[in-house]
């Protein structure tokens, strides 16, 4: 298995990912969602392979906050195919995002992860991981959609 940038080549193989994640989408929508995503300098995606086959995804934006010193790495979605979870692909994804990151250290990684995500074990992936939210840097997520 390697782990490398994605192309927009590979989009029509991340469409059947997209939908386990729970955004199924079109190839016209998710063309549209990538370009607009990577044109950022600092917002990538890369795809773990076997092959040809592509066995997941991991998105992220780098960004720097107002009022800290560090360099602010988010990540935006990650998935690993269904028939693939369970054998480290989501641990290498997010491996790969931290090599990518250390340069640019002093710096923090986070991600959003839903509530209904619990009950398949993600949580716990991402605690096994060393991500948490506890103590003085705890987090409250609150969103407002605008149309």
């Amino acid at each position: 298995m390697m782990i490398r940038l994605a192309t927009l080549n590979d989009l029509p193989k991340l469409l059947p990912l997209m939908e386990q994640l729970g955004y199924p989408c079109t190839i016209d929508v998710f063309k549209k969602y990538y370009d607009q995503f990577i044109r950022h300098p600092g917002h990538e995606i890369a795809v773990a392979c076997d092959g040809t086959k592509i066995l997941g995804w991991i998105a992220w934006s780098q960004s720097k906050p107002f009022v800290s010193h560090q360099t602010r790495f988010r990540i935006e979605g990650i998935v690993v195919d269904a028939s693939a979870r369970h054998q480290g692909i989501g641990k290498k994804l997010v491996a790969f995002l931290e090599e990518v990151a250390k340069p640019s250290a002093p710096l923090i990684i986070e991600l959003c992860t839903g509530l209904r995500r619990a009950k398949d074990g993600t949580h716990e992936f991402y605690k096994n991981l060393g991500y948490k939210n506890e103590g003085v840097m705890a987090k409250l997520y609150l969103r407002k959609e605008i149309e």
